[in-house]
């Protein structure tokens, strides 16, 4: 049996299905993060490219290539709500904001952090339990 999440936009337009286990659960700290999304640091899953379908709205996403990174944030043209980013290697970074939305303000468990990374490059200190990684 397979892990299968379910994820859409404010709006419902779009609507994601990601399947198995990501390949990375965690707090990026990254500078490329915070310049695309224009946010501090991104509690994110990242996933493979095809562990990710479109299962609707595909023709209202907007794919906004950054001008001078390998990255690219996807989002809904009718409510601007992000689905994923994609980094250097064109895995599929789902915020686990978005996933909370869509289950209840609950992360499911087998999608919760396991630690920082890059943080030696934050721009503040975060207390928590997590193993912080350079």
């Amino acid at each position: 049996m397979t892990d299968e999440f379910n994820v859409q936009c404010e709006c419902g337009t779009v609507t994601l299905t990601l399947t198995g286990a990501p390949r990375v659960r965690g707090v990026c700290h990254c500078e490329d993060c915070r310049e695309l999304l224009k946010i501090p640091f991104h509690a994110v899953t990242a996933w493979e490219a095809g562990q990710v379908a479109i299962d609707a709205g595909e023709d209202v996403l907007i794919w906004f290539q950054h001008p001078t990174k390998r990255m690219k944030r996807v989002y809904c043209s009718q409510c601007g709500d992000t689905l994923f980013n994609t980094n250097a290697m064109d895995w599929r970074v789902v915020s686990q904001f978005l996933i909370r939305k869509c289950y209840g303000n609950e992360l499911p468990e087998a999608l919760e952090p396991t630690k920082h990374f890059f943080y030696g490059r934050r721009i503040f200190d975060i207390d928590d339990p997590l193993p912080k990684q350079d």
